[in-house]
């Protein structure tokens, strides 16, 4: 039955060219971000501020735009902002080619986050256009899939082009697959649903207050908005790690750009592997509970890492890898889980608000984190801060078992309003 139920999906042509064109754009995306690392981290050798100013740059965006894109996905053609997404970004990576100095970096990965930000409400706001709920788990799992087993084979490839042909070839792969992705969408039908609309007079008051509408209807689901709020928390304290991981890279003997490929790739794994059986699965897992598995396990990993750095360099090559990988099927679940839960509860016309709000949110957090990653760095060094950002995630997990039973109450009185599976209120 799940299996006719997979194979319908895939028989949904809308769905194909989504996801196809998802397929090209996330691989071209992982060449970049390798890329990215190795000239500003490894090459440039930047300070542990400089490289928290690269991570603020690719996120801020989010937070600025998130809200305003999420009322454009929902008031604008969602295929249209999709395309002149990918057409600006392909622009925008063919300009790291020719950087000199860390202020363009930081400049051309501000509007690529831009345009980013407009992208991933219109994307969330399609998949919701074509796909029924019953299959939404399915179509989620196959997106995961997709986006995990380009973090697999990107990484690697860029790590064989970064090492043998150079950092830029893996930025003009990268602009090429935005153009791919932007012919692929083309094959995607204009939005149906009715769109909110305004009289010119009310527009402005409309528009702004669309922007608390995302907000609004979380409130309504008390165990979505805990988790959302537990992910952002979890997205804080992670990032105060992640931010700096090629800074603890630095450090360890050998070559560091394979081991760097190798790890994310190995997170790719996890992370595919998890998108893979959670696809398979009936029924989603609550979002609290593998929340709170996911933040336990990841840091742990995290908080394990920095202690391993001065192992022999062939050890280091076998375990490190080990680690990312459960890193990366912890994140997994969390991710995934959360996503599909936040997608069965959002009706269509409310989606771009929604994922708007959602990704504002965690944006935020991951911005706030790779800012104090940074300040700690600098003040007690990379290793200090990465153990105490791998314990305090353990303890955030921790606690979201504890709290998480008492939530359940609020969901069903949510569900008794009849605002589950998109359903809306009069």
């Amino acid at each position: 039955m799940e299996a006719t139920k997979q194979n319908s999906l895939l028989k949904n042509k809308q769905y194909v060219y989504l996801i196809a064109s998802q397929l090209v754009s996330s691989f071209g995306d992982w060449l970049d971000v390798l890329a990215l690392m190795a000239l500003v981290g490894l090459k440039w050798e930047v300070s542990p501020l400089q490289m928290a100013g690269v991570m603020l740059s690719m996120a801020l965006p989010m937070i600025l735009f998130g809200p305003l894109a999420g009322v454009f996905a929902d008031r604008f053609d969602r295929k249209k902002m999709m395309i002149i997404s990918d057409i600006v970004r392909c622009l925008v990576v063919i300009g790291f080619v020719f950087v000199t100095s860390l202020w363009q970096v930081y400049v051309l990965l501000f509007i690529k986050g831009a345009f980013s930000s407009l992208f991933v409400p219109a994307k969330n706001g399609k998949l919701k256009e074509i796909v029924d709920d019953e299959q939404m788990q399915q179509a989620m799992g196959i997106s995961g899939m997709i986006d995990n087993g380009s973090k697999i084979v990107g990484p690697m490839i860029s790590g064989v082009l970064v090492s043998t042909a150079g950092i830029y070839w893996a930025f003009y792969i990268d602009a090429a697959t935005f153009i791919v992705s932007a012919l692929l969408l083309i094959g995607i039908k204009r939005s149906t649903y009715e769109k909110v609309e305004a009289k010119p007079a009310e527009q402005k008051v409309a528009f702004f207050s669309q922007l608390k509408e995302g907000f609004q209807f979380l409130k309504g689901f008390p165990s979505l908005l805990f988790g959302l709020i537990v992910l952002s928390l979890s997205l804080f304290v992670l990032q105060i790690a992640d931010s700096q991981l090629v800074i603890l890279f630095r450090d360890i003997d050998g070559n560091t750009i394979d081991l760097l490929g190798y790890c994310m790739a190995a997170s790719g794994a996890g992370m595919f592997i998890v998108s893979a059986i959670l696809t398979r699965r009936k029924k989603s897992l609550p979002i609290n509970f593998a929340i709170a598995v996911g933040a336990t396990i990841l840091g742990l990993c995290f908080a394990v890492l920095p202690l391993l750095i001065h192992l022999p360099a062939s050890m280091i090559m076998v375990i490190f890898p080990i680690l990312f990988f459960i890193a990366g099927t912890s994140a997994g679940i969390i991710i995934i889980s959360f996503n599909v839960g936040a997608q069965k509860a959002t009706p269509v016309q409310l989606s771009g608000r929604v994922f708007g709000t959602i990704n504002s949110m965690t944006t935020f957090a991951a911005l706030i984190g790779m800012a104090m990653g940074g300040l700690l760095a600098e003040a007690f060094g990379v290793v200090s801060a990465i153990l105490l950002s791998g314990s305090l995630l353990t303890v955030v997990g921790i606690a979201t078992f504890i709290i998480t039973r008492f939530l359940e109450r609020g969901d069903r009185v949510a569900k008794g309003h009849g605002r589950l599976q998109g359903e809306t209120t009069s």
